[in-house]
C-alpha cells in the first residue's frame, strides 16, 4: 500500500525547477554528510572559487573557523550555528557539533520549533540528520504547530532519512497542503525530496 502511494506520487509530482531549490540544496548536503571525505574535496574546491573571486572573505571565513574549532562547549556551539555561518564552514560547523551530540540535539529540536533563523534551521537539520537520536515523533507531533513554513520545509527534508514507510500519507498531505498555501514558493519540496528519501531507503529499486 505504502510503495503504491509513493509510486502513484511521484507518476503525478514532478520537481520542475531548472534551479536547486532550497529543499533540493538541504537533501543534496545531508546525503554528502555520509560521505566527509567527498564532502571536505567538493568543499575545498567551491572554497578555492569563491575566494578566488572574493578575496576580502577568505580571511573572515578562516577566522570562523578557528572559532569553530576552538569552541568548547554545547552553548557555544549553538550561538555560533544562531550566528550567519559562511557556507564554507558550515560543513565544519556540523562536525563540532556532533562533539556534543547528547546536549546539542535536544536543544536543536527545542529550537526548531519556534526559529525563524534560516541559516541556523539549515545547519540545525545537518547535525540532526547525521544524529543517531531518534527524534522523529518528536518533530512529527510539533510540526502543525510551527508557524514558519521555511522550517516545516527543511524538517520534512530532514524526516525523509528518519520517518518510516507508514509516514508517506504524512508526508503526501503536507506536500499538498504546503503547495496550496504557498504555491509561489518551493516549501512543499520539503516534503517531495523527503518522499525521494524513504524511497531510497525502503524501496530502492524504485528510485526516483
Amino acid at each position: 500500500m505504502s510503495k503504491k502511494l509513493l509510486d502513484d506520487f511521484f507518476k503525478e509530482n514532478k520537481d520542475g525547477n531548472k534551479n536547486p531549490s532550497a529543499p533540493a540544496l538541504a537533501h543534496f548536503h545531508i546525503k554528502l554528510e555520509s560521505k566527509p571525505e567527498t564532502l571536505e574535496k567538493i568543499q575545498s574546491k567551491l572554497n578555492e572559487a569563491v575566494f578566488k573571486y572574493q578575496p576580502e572573505r577568505k580571511g573572515k571565513s578562516l577566522a570562523e573557523r578557528n572559532e569553530i574549532e576552538t569552541a568548547a562547549t554545547c552553548e557555544q556551539v549553538v550561538k555560533i550555528m544562531r550566528g550567519n555561518t559562511d557556507a564554507a564552514n558550515r560543513h565544519i560547523l556540523v562536525s563540532k557539533a556532533m562533539e556534543f551530540e547528547s546536549e546539542i540535539v535536544p536543544e536543536l529540536v527545542s529550537r526548531l520549533k519556534t526559529s525563524a533563523n534560516d541559516v541556523f534551521i539549515e545547519s540545525a537539520i545537518r547535525v540532526l540528520a547525521k544524529s543517531t537520536i531518534n527524534i522523529t515523533d518528536v518533530l512529527i507531533g510539533y510540526y502543525d504547530d510551527m508557524r514558519n513554513p521555511y522550517a516545516q520545509s527543511m524538517i520534512l527534508v530532514l524526516l525523509g532519512f528518519k520517518a518510516d514507510e507508514t509516514r508517506i500519507p504524512w508526508f503526501i498531505e503536507k506536500y499538498k497542503k504546503l503547495k496550496k498555501n504557498y504555491p509561489n514558493e518551493s516549501y512543499h519540496e520539503g516534503a517531495y525530496y523527503g518522499l525521494i528519501e524513504i524511497g531510497n531507503r525502503y524501496y530502492p529499486q524504485k528510485n526516483k
